[in-house]
């Protein structure tokens, strides 16, 4: 059996076990995962509604005669048919950085699986017990591959990657495909991955947002043609990620201890609006703040010592607020300033800052001195001189929001309450201690309508 038979054979267990995976299966702590995930997410795509670029595009597609069978999460939660509800969630989802992501790899699953299965299960008018199982699996689907290929320096984006993939497992999930249906409908996407480049992030080049969006709709696209007979093949997934793209294969990931061990444990979540990389820089620059309290207008040099793949994200002088919240001197400076790694410190007054820009201009990116192992592997040290000739450091080894350092419930609810109160003000119900047990067999629309 040579490599790709490998592949294929986990790929095909991986597959028959989520379709014959009921929701009586998955354990209690993982549907409540699920809601947190299903939460968090609609609450980063009513904040993304709300920019003007998403708000552009909304208005122009519904503009367009449609068929309106699914939600748009924004104000007035406008109906749009699926492709373009999904579109429309995926874009503004992953436009302001609060979207929720996996720690084990680079692949922020919830925002892959969610913009289609969303759109597909008020079309199908799917009860919410059944948008969580589809969630669930979907996001163990789409991890388990994208942790089967394994990236020296990443050249492509995870959303351009891996979107098309989660979408399409969703959706298949959602409509109880089996597994020779669901193999054939990844198989299918991950032929449509896009070449979204990685350093488009530090540019700050506002069609990454949209990377997952062409995934939703890919994968939707995908699902269909998958049930008509047009699918991948055994070996579109390695001929793409191995063969193309240059990925080493670690194919045990495809199978091993699945249904013991969920992915879905292994999400984080969001409080600082920017890339997870930086998290952990922006924690100890809080601390600096907290515990000093620092002005800083007295600071004269600024050190972080930080792990590889935050290194890479080096512009100080980024020209769009999707560049700052990639750019390691913004997610330095701007808490310094502003006091908080949220939304405030990476918006247009934030990236347009004199005393802001002046920071950035000032921060020494520096390796870590030693590699630490997950879920210590992301790590940073912010080492800051004043004007007095004092000298402050703090460190932070992992960032609040991942599996070791869990967000309290209260603080999630918070975000969420928040975000999501100009279109959903009651979604932070689902986070309830019973909310699963007690809106499991609502449907998905009249869910939403008694949120609103």
């Amino acid at each position: 059996m040579n490599q790709t038979d490998d592949f294929s054979a986990g790929l095909r267990r991986l597959c028959d076990w989520a379709a014959a995976c009921r929701w009586e299966d998955i354990p209690a702590p993982m549907r409540r995962r699920a809601a947190f995930v299903v939460s968090d997410d609609i609450s980063a795509m009513i904040a993304g509604s709300l920019e003007p670029e998403p708000a552009r595009y909304r208005a122009r597609v519904l503009s367009r005669p449609c068929c309106g069978e699914s939600a748009v999460f924004a104000a007035g939660l406008p109906l749009a048919d699926r492709h373009q509800a999904a579109s429309l969630n995926a874009l503004a989802g992953n436009w302001c950085e609060l979207d929720e992501g996996f720690r084990k790899t680079i692949c922020h699953a919830g925002i892959y699986v969610l913009p289609a299965l969303l759109a597909e299960a008020q079309a199908l008018d799917l009860r919410y017990e059944q948008v969580l199982r589809a969630l669930v699996l979907g996001y163990e689907v789409v991890t388990r591959i994208a942790m089967s290929f394994r990236f020296a320096r990443p050249a492509v984006h995870g959303h351009a990657l891996w979107s098309s993939v989660g979408a399409a497992a969703g959706v298949v999930m959602a409509r109880g495909g089996d597994g020779a249906e669901l193999f054939g409908a990844v198989t299918a996407a991950a032929t449509t991955a896009s070449m979204g480049p990685r350093p488009h992030l530090v540019e700050g080049v506002l069609i990454r947002n949209g990377w997952a969006a062409a995934g939703a709709v890919n994968g939707l696209q995908c699902a269909d043609w998958a049930a008509c007979g047009i699918h991948g093949a055994e070996s579109s997934i390695p001929a793409v990620y191995r063969d193309i793209l240059g990925a080493t294969e670690n194919f045990s990931a495809l199978d091993d201890r699945l249904g013991a061990e969920w992915s879905i444990a292994s999400g984080y979540h969001k409080i600082y609006a920017c890339c997870q990389h930086g998290h952990s820089a922006v924690e100890a620059v809080l601390d600096l703040v907290r515990e000093h309290a620092l002005d800083a207008r007295d600071l004269r040099s600024i050190r972080v010592y930080t792990h590889p793949l935050a290194l890479t994200l080096s512009n100080p002088e980024p020209t769009t607020t999707l560049g700052a919240k990639f750019s390691m001197p913004h997610m330095v400076a701007a808490p310094f300033v502003f006091g908080t790694g949220g939304a405030p410190a990476f918006s247009s007054d934030a990236l347009h800052d004199p005393l802001v820009a002046r920071l950035r201009k000032m921060v020494e990116l520096r390796p870590y001195e030693a590699a630490l192992e997950p879920p210590h592997d992301r790590p940073a040290r912010v080492v800051v001189d004043t004007a007095a000739g004092a000298t402050h450091e703090a460190e932070c080894l992992s960032a609040q929001g991942g599996p070791d350092r869990p967000l309290p419930d209260s603080m999630l609810e918070g975000k969420i309450r928040e975000l999501s109160a100009p279109v959903l003000p009651g979604l932070a119900f689902l986070l309830a201690p019973d909310g699963v047990e007690r809106y499991g067999a609502m449907s998905w629309s009249r869910l939403l309508d008694a949120l609103r």
